[in-house]
């Protein structure tokens, strides 16, 4: 069994709970383990008043890297309301959507060095992003603002630039979710969405932002938990045309191939951690991610399946040694050793070219803005990151109050400020009966509030003006609508913060 675990663990990332890497994790690491995924789940507000970049580096990455410094240390920072490092106050950069629609690929480039320089101080050396995903779906509950746009030409010059900008800090990028979770109507980490796509359609709409990012020199791409009927029954994932004939053989990638967390319910309520990460590595998977779940008590699954496919043909140790050998040469790749490069700033200065107006343009309100905003429940990648304009608007000394309201609440019975400038926030509002029917009813009482949307750009006219659309939920997005409504500069570069 310990040759079993040897080979596991190098072509393995792991999770824990809580912030500190507790000692068997660490211990997992002295015995080879090829990486350690971070989730919302290890970030609790950090004690220390520190910048959090530098906490998480203190509680999280220099406890691993004390231990073996080429570890893999990976999290999901995407920009806009994907962020790890910024979970507790939302991302100084725009995400995907607006860096689409402003489409200056220079622009891309700058925000993701920037993320890139970010993910370097904080000890992280694997981007779990770009989304490479053509959101030609508006419904899609999953990716929305996580990608460039509807496009496929524009979401393939964007991935090639945000690649290269993350890259050109040694900060590796994943292309996701391959072969393309664009066009699905279901959240693939609680059902198995279906992709009616044939192969000639795929290669139309959803593999030319994949192919863009490869020749760019993207180190890793992530597999999606998303099934082609046209191509294969099991799930992309652990699908070996996929992920071998059509990854590996079409599009000639011969980087390091990562799932998708196994954790997710479409794949652990079939197969299980052990199970899904046999048939991942069969299928021709490098780099299986279990997910923030798959802690302590689910690595003796795995090793436990693994000896027991080996032993009946069902997996070759030769294609654990190759994905090993593909881990490794990603670790040597991606070990921190060189100048960090950033224009401060940036993720601001990109947020204000993504703020669209509609209707007259609500510039330098008269005094203190009051806000209510119509929550919405995010998705399982968003997490519980904060959004909306409250610590925007306090930033500039201008929040007069702010409300929540609950989903489904009556529109009767939300207060309203008597007199003042009034922002209604809302996230994807078109898409929820509820926020339109809410909007009308406020609008109907206060004429003059302002709407300002920080989700996926609505079709023309969807919603009433006057109407901010940030294209994002990140601080970034939330800063740049606070500016306009008030007529005030935010003081400083957000990253530094």
């Amino acid at each position: 069994m310990s040759s079993v675990v040897s080979l596991v663990n190098a072509c393995l990332m792991a999770s824990y709970e809580g912030r500190v890497p507790p000692v068997w994790i660490r211990r997992a690491v002295d015995e080879g383990l090829a990486g350690v995924g971070v989730f919302g789940t290890n970030l609790a507000p950090p004690d220390s008043g520190a910048a959090p970049n530098g906490t998480f580096h203190q509680d999280i990455a220099a406890p691993l890297r004390a231990v073996r410094p080429d570890v893999l240390i990976a999290l999901d920072e995407e920009g806009g309301d994907v962020t790890r490092l910024d979970y507790h106050r939302g991302s100084p950069y725009p995400g995907n959507h607006a860096l689409g629609a402003v489409d200056d690929t220079a622009l891309t480039r700058e925000v993701a060095r920037a993320v890139g320089a970010d993910l370097v101080d904080a000890g992280v050396n694997l981007c779990l992003g770009p989304c490479a995903d053509v959101n030609s779906r508006p419904d899609n509950p999953i990716i929305g603002v996580r990608s460039f746009g509807a496009d496929p030409a524009r979401v393939a010059r964007h991935t090639d630039a945000f690649v290269r900008g993350l890259q050109d800090n040694r900060v590796a990028a994943t292309l996701k979710h391959f072969p393309g979770h664009g066009d699905t109507g279901t959240d693939s980490h609680t059902a198995l969405p279906d992709v009616d796509r044939d192969l000639p359609a795929l290669r139309d709409l959803d593999l030319p932002p994949f192919a863009a990012g490869i020749a760019a020199g993207a180190k890793a791409v992530m597999t999606g938990h998303i099934r082609l009927p046209h191509l294969a029954e099991p799930p992309a994932t652990l699908s070996p045309r996929i992920v071998t004939g059509l990854l590996r053989g079409e599009l000639g990638y011969d980087g390091v191939i990562v799932s998708d967390a196994l954790e997710m319910a479409p794949v652990l309520d079939r197969w299980g951690f052990g199970g899904a990460a046999v048939l991942a590595w069969s299928a021709g998977v490098d780099l299986v991610l279990l997910g923030a779940s798959g802690v302590e008590h689910v690595l003796p699954q795995v090793y436990e399946a693994v000896e027991a496919a080996l032993k009946k043909g069902e997996l070759t140790a030769e294609r654990l040694e190759e994905a090993a050998a593909r881990v490794t040469g990603l670790r040597t790749w991606a070990t921190p050793a060189h100048a960090r490069t950033r224009r401060p700033g940036i993720g601001l200065a990109a947020a204000r070219r993504a703020l669209v107006t509609v209707g007259e343009q609500p510039v330098g309100q008269t005094g203190p803005v009051h806000t209510v905003r119509l929550t919405s429940e995010a998705n399982m990648a968003v997490g519980v990151a904060p959004w909306g304009l409250d610590r925007a608007l306090a930033g500039l000394g201008m929040l007069a109050s702010a409300a929540d309201v609950d989903p489904g609440t009556d529109p009767a019975d939300i207060a309203l400020p008597s007199a003042g400038p009034l922002a209604v926030v809302v996230r994807d509002a078109v898409r929820d009966p509820w926020q339109r029917a809410a909007l009308d009813a406020l609008r109907a009482r206060r004429p003059g509030l302002v709407t300002v949307d920080m989700g996926l750009e609505p079709a023309p006219g969807r919603l009433a003006p006057p109407l901010l659309l940030t294209r994002g939920a990140g601080l970034a997005n939330a800063v740049a609508a606070a500016e306009l409504l008030t007529g005030r500069t935010w003081p400083g570069a957000l990253e530094e913060e």
